[in-house]
């Protein structure tokens, strides 16, 4: 008897062993609602993780907010966020300002600076932190901090950056002027009777009704195209 005993205490032992510490709250609350709720954020949270291994950035940021919305008090998720929008930053090739936080660097001084990232030093400890996103991003925010924190490497960074920007207002501004000669070509080919047949004679449309009708007794069905034509 006492034998048995044993080993049906030893099998619920081994039983309780089975599940992750981690996926339930530490603590629950007496209300069987808030366990719901708590759950819930454990699940998003997971779900979150999840995605920033499929290196799905951007919907692990929107999966993190999940869990305070289920759960107000739920802890921890402000710095799961900042990892995941460190890591997505810097997918999206954006600059060192911005893996800080800092989105405009023509204001930011030395100071500000280096807010930001005991800012995002502390977000990102192990001790705060328990994402495993975490590692990964405090890496690229030392990368930044290295650079930007130095006067000579943040003057010759901020240089490179300068020809890049201007690359890109020039690109934009070559694409607009392209539009505009190609829309006053087309205006000016077409003359003010463009949608009129024929017109001024630079300008030819025709549209054609096609019928078709495989059995008597079955419905026609009507196609109708425009041709037209520039001379």
């Amino acid at each position: 008897m006492v034998s048995s005993l044993n080993f049906k205490r030893n099998r619920m032992a081994t039983g309780r062993s089975r599940i992750p510490s981690n996926s339930i709250p530490q603590a629950l609350c007496p209300d069987p609602i808030i366990n719901l709720a708590q759950m819930a954020a454990v699940k998003a949270r997971e779900a979150a993780e999840a995605y920033f291994t499929l290196r799905h950035f951007d919907c692990a940021i929107m999966q993190a907010r999940a869990p305070k919305e289920l759960y107000p008090d739920f802890p921890g998720m402000d710095n799961y966020m900042a990892a995941y929008q460190i890591h997505s930053a810097v997918s999206h090739k954006k600059n060192w300002y911005h893996v800080l936080g800092i989105p405009n660097p023509a204001v930011a001084d030395s100071e500000a600076i280096k807010k930001q990232y005991k800012r995002l030093a502390l977000a990102l400890h192990p001790d705060k932190n328990g994402s495993i996103a975490a590692d990964g991003a405090f890496k690229y925010v030392k990368a930044a901090w290295d650079v930007l924190s130095d006067r000579e490497k943040r003057e010759a960074y901020d240089k490179s950056l300068s020809p890049r920007s201007q690359g890109a207002r020039g690109s934009n501004n070559r694409k607009t002027a392209q539009q505009q000669r190609s829309n006053a070509c087309s205006r000016k080919r077409a003359g003010p009777d463009a949608s009129s047949t024929g017109g001024d004679g630079s300008f030819y449309k025709k549209t054609i009704k096609i019928v078709r009708k495989s059995n008597p007794g079955q419905r026609a069905t009507v196609v109708m195209l425009s041709v037209r034509r520039v001379a």
